[in-house]
């Protein structure tokens, strides 16, 4: 009786390791098919989801070829959604246990860190230098603002995400209240990199004024990023249908609770992907560099929503069992 427990524990802990990995795939599929879907120079950068670089504690080569640089969020401060928190040495060292094999094999490293003070700056650089990463610390978690990056302005030409020194993001443009504002003040900083939101209200930057943006102050070449959310849909972007807020389609899972107005989505259904082929062609359109692709790491989310299901399974079993 009880080898039976154990192989039907056995049973229910292969199959969350196997459900894991199938949602990782699920969105590596998603981020090739993407690659497939526009021009080979187009850059693409993940949003966090770095576990998605290995396979079987070794770096997929095949998926590695695909992108050109990622990103991490909270490596060095911000931990638990904490302003200025310094992130834990546990949680810090699952992360660079990725980030430091992904950097060594070439890929670029952005870090995405909340925080304020010339201590905690001075910290920031130290940290990074060790590894080779690029990092920014931005002054709030909403990504809003226009701030001072950590490495000075230069007037060197960037044509590639290794030519970088510092980079901004801004995916929040909420503060303008016009599109010409917005792109006025991104034309008055002279970042290497524009990792930006691309509209305000629907309303999208043309394809002249990408090619203005494009250009540093000095006249030298950077490049201008575009978000793109892939593994969230957004209430406020203009594929939304107003009938979704009364029926969600199949494909919505639930809303994120840490963010209002944006719902996990069920990546790998055919009718979010030509959401998200589309909304990457309007962006190719205006001729931005490249993408943000942000929520990759979605997959967790599913991840766990099956582990908790699989411990349910065993906690039944065990209680049967002791009956």
């Amino acid at each position: 009786m009880k080898k039976y427990l154990i192989l039907c524990c056995y049973f229910i802990l292969s199959s969350f390791i196997f459900s894991q990995e199938i949602y990782r795939d699920r969105m590596r599929d998603f981020i090739q098919e993407l690659r497939k879907n526009t021009s080979r120079d187009k850059i693409f950068i993940t949003q966090n989801g770095n576990a998605l670089y290995f396979q079987d504690g070794k770096l997929d080569e095949e998926f590695f070829s695909v992108t050109d640089g990622t990103t991490q969020e909270s490596l060095f401060y911000g931990d638990e959604l904490k302003f200025n928190k310094l992130t834990s040495p546990k949680l810090k060292k699952e992360l660079l246990d990725m980030l430091i094999p992904i950097r060594q094999a070439g890929k670029v490293v952005l870090t995405i860190n909340y925080g304020k003070g010339e201590k905690t700056k001075k910290n920031l650089e130290n940290e990074s230098k060790k590894f080779d990463f690029v990092a920014e610390l931005l002054p709030a978690f909403e990504a809003k603002e226009i701030y001072q990056p950590m490495e000075e302005f230069n007037q060197n030409n960037i044509h590639s995400l290794k030519d970088a020194k510092n980079f901004l993001c801004l995916l929040n443009p909420e503060k303008f209240r016009t599109l010409e504002q917005y792109k006025s003040s991104l034309e008055n900083v002279d970042f290497d990199i524009l990792l930006i939101e691309p509209s305000i209200n629907g309303e999208f930057f043309s394809r002249e004024q990408i090619e203005s943006l494009k250009k540093k102050s000095s006249g030298a070449r950077r490049l201008v990023i575009a978000y793109l959310s892939i593994g969230e849909a957004e209430d406020y972007r203009y594929y939304w249908k107003k009938s979704w807020n009364k029926k969600h389609p199949d494909w919505i899972a639930e809303e994120n609770g840490n963010w209002s107005g944006n719902y996990r989505v069920k990546y790998w259904y055919p009718e979010w992907k030509n959401i998200i082929k589309d909304y990457q062609k309007k962006l190719d359109e205006i001729g931005v560099d490249g993408y943000l692709l942000d929520t990759v790491d979605t997959y967790y989310y599913f991840e766990d929503k099956d582990e908790a299901k699989q411990k349910a399974k065993t906690k039944k079993i065990k209680s049967k069992f002791k009956k």
